[in-house]
């Protein structure tokens, strides 16, 4: 005794499944393009601006399945210290024998910095584009499917 079971549209879905790994790498690929696309400007309106040199230097970048946003370090060794803030500390001159800034009454040995707070405009906009980038994903997800059982 033997039966025989047919699978309507089996061929189709063989075809969506063989191209699945194509589709998901494109789709993604441009849901992580379109995402540091819209949270770069984010970032750069949670910096801080002092000087403005913070938010000109956040880059954003993307390739394949990997993308970054973020502070410049190199451009900007401070952010860190900008964004989790500093304890107390004293700061002694490194290659004089003194400190002196504009608006000092005299040159001195040694300052002791009260520190700062935190400043953590990374996590403020990651806060801001986690609704934003969930919906660009959803669409590419949608995306995928439509493409792959099309």
């Amino acid at each position: 005794m033997s039966f025989e079971i047919k699978i309507d549209g089996l061929e189709k879905l063989k075809e969506g499944f063989a191209k699945a790994p194509q589709v998901i790498v494109n789709e993604m690929s441009a849901a992580i393009k379109d995402s540091v696309g819209i949270i770069r400007p984010m970032m750069r309106r949670q910096a801080p601006v002092a000087s403005g040199k913070l938010s000109r230097n956040i880059y954003a970048r993307s390739s394949g399945l990997t993308g970054e946003v973020g502070p410049d370090l190199a451009e900007t060794p401070y952010a860190i210290f900008v964004h989790e803030g500093t304890k107390a500390h004293e700061i002694r001159p490194v290659t004089k024998k003194a400190l002196y800034w504009k608006g000092a009454l005299h040159p001195v040995r040694l300052v002791h910095h009260p520190g700062t707070k935190a400043n953590p405009f990374v996590e403020r906009t990651a806060q801001e584009a986690e609704p934003v980038v969930n919906r660009i994903f959803g669409v590419k997800i949608e995306n995928i499917v439509r493409q792959i059982a099309g």
